[in-house]
């Protein structure tokens, strides 16, 4: 059998207008519309920055392969702490003809100096654990644990990676739960990280906010633009807003 087949324990899934299909375990993290929102924002805030892109906690490569697919960035460096998930990432490469335009990298991102060079990246994409450590009931899966809480980095140290990634002038986008704002704004203001794009997501119209997505500029001042709210569900095809749907499925034949 094919490496690039699923194994029993793990799905074959597609997402995106370009047909991105990538590995997933049964039981383990699962990708969330998170990444979508995330890879159509970091690629409408920079559709032109020159330079090689870096994933931080790449997972099942989902952000990496729309970058490069559906959005034609890259390469990506996708960067990926566990062996198993790295492994995953490896052959969807090959599944999506990405050879050369995303680059898995098994390391961690706390030891971002001895991974890549300082400024060797001209923008950063990331969506990280979200829950603080300390916050709720560990998985017991160890993949899902690491994938949703702060087990193994903390903003903190994501926003550190990124400085340390980026020259005077990278770009930085993140996606983090709406009620960490404060503290993730306060993370990249001290790391002489300037937000020049914020935009929230909101389950609904009426919704309160549950996400943010935020692009910031590394040691360069400019004005905070707030963009309008982005409305996930709503009455366009599969129950998505239309701007989602426009991000999710390939164009049907005929």
């Amino acid at each position: 059998m094919s490496t690039s087949l699923p194994a029993a324990d793990e799905t074959l899934d597609s997402i995106g207008t370009a047909g991105v299909r990538v590995l997933q375990r049964r039981g383990g993290y699962r990708f969330t519309l998170d990444a979508v929102l995330l890879a159509a924002f970091a690629a409408a805030e920079a559709p032109s920055v020159p330079g090689p892109l870096l994933e931080l906690g790449a997972g099942s490569g989902v952000v990496s392969f729309l970058l490069a697919c559906q959005f034609g960035l890259g390469p990506v460096d996708a960067l990926e702490l566990q062996p198993e998930v790295h492994a995953r990432l490896v052959r969807a490469v090959a599944l999506n003809a990405c050879e050369g335009r995303v680059r898995p990298l098994l390391g961690d991102l706390r030891q971002a100096r001895a991974l890549w060079a300082p400024g060797a990246y001209a923008h950063v994409v990331s969506n990280p654990p979200f829950r603080p450590r300390s916050a709720g009931v560990h998985s017991p899966d160890p993949e899902r644990a690491l994938s949703k809480q702060e087990v193994a980095c903390e903003a903190a140290d994501v926003v550190a990676a990124a400085r340390h990634a980026l020259p005077p002038g990278g770009r930085v986008s993140l996606v983090y739960p709406a009620a960490r704002v404060a503290e993730v704004l306060g993370l990249l203001a001290a790391a002489r990280f300037f937000p020049v794009a914020l935009r929230f997501i909101h389950a609904r119209a009426e919704a309160p906010a549950t996400r943010f997505l935020v692009h910031a500029v590394r040691d360069r001042s400019r004005e905070l633009a707030v963009r309008p709210p982005l409305i996930a569900h709503g009455a366009g095809p599969g129950g998505y807003s239309s701007e989602v749907a426009a991000l999710m499925d390939p164009p049907r034949a005929g």
